[in-house]
């Protein structure tokens, strides 16, 4: 009886932390490289440096405990993550590519985020992947990927520290999915 009392209440424990670790780690800026009906341009050297990555909005309220880099090459990049609503950096980390195409994520503090927050996340580099729709076809944003809305892909001409604020250019027909969050939903 005691074996049968003790089995239950460990069931009963096991059960109830996996009903806390529902959430999951959502990385989706990435997927652009892999989504058919695209090519893909790599760009080794570019002639100036570019501060580019995407506006997106959570459709949940969580966190984002990383940003992310896969770039065409073995370097270090800044990664800043905005709040576009204020226009401030409230995230950076710079983060070193050891391999080309490889994934690599730095740690920043969680920053927790509301549903609908107007949010930015970009690198500063003259390196990238290229990527447009094989028909020609602008990219139909808003997409939604996993728990975030992409709102548009922006860029902007900086030097070396990047620009002063979020790149202000969108471009819908050539993307450059280098750049990537962690997103956690509550």
């Amino acid at each position: 009886m005691k074996q049968l009392l003790v089995l239950s209440v460990i069931f009963l424990l096991l059960n109830s932390c996996t009903k806390d670790s529902d959430s999951k780690e959502e990385m989706p800026l990435f997927s652009f490289l892999s989504q058919s009906g695209t090519s893909i341009d790599t760009i080794r050297n570019g002639a100036v440096i570019w501060e580019y990555g995407f506006r997106f909005k959570p459709l949940k309220a969580g966190k984002i405990t990383k940003l992310g880099i896969k770039v065409p090459a073995i370097n270090t990049f800044k990664v800043k993550l905005y709040n576009l609503t204020t226009q401030t950096i409230i995230a950076q980390t710079s983060i070193q590519s050891t391999n080309e195409g490889g994934e690599f994520f730095g740690d920043i503090a969680d920053v927790n985020v509301t549903s609908g927050a107007d949010l930015g996340v970009a690198i500063v580099a003259d390196v990238f992947f290229k990527v447009r729709n094989l028909n020609g076809d602008a990219f139909s944003f808003p997409i939604t990927k996993d728990n975030l809305s992409i709102i548009s892909f922006n860029e902007e001409i900086c030097g070396p520290n990047g620009c002063n604020a979020f790149p202000g250019t969108t471009n819908g027909t050539v993307i450059a999915p280098c750049v990537n969050i962690v997103f956690v939903k509550d």
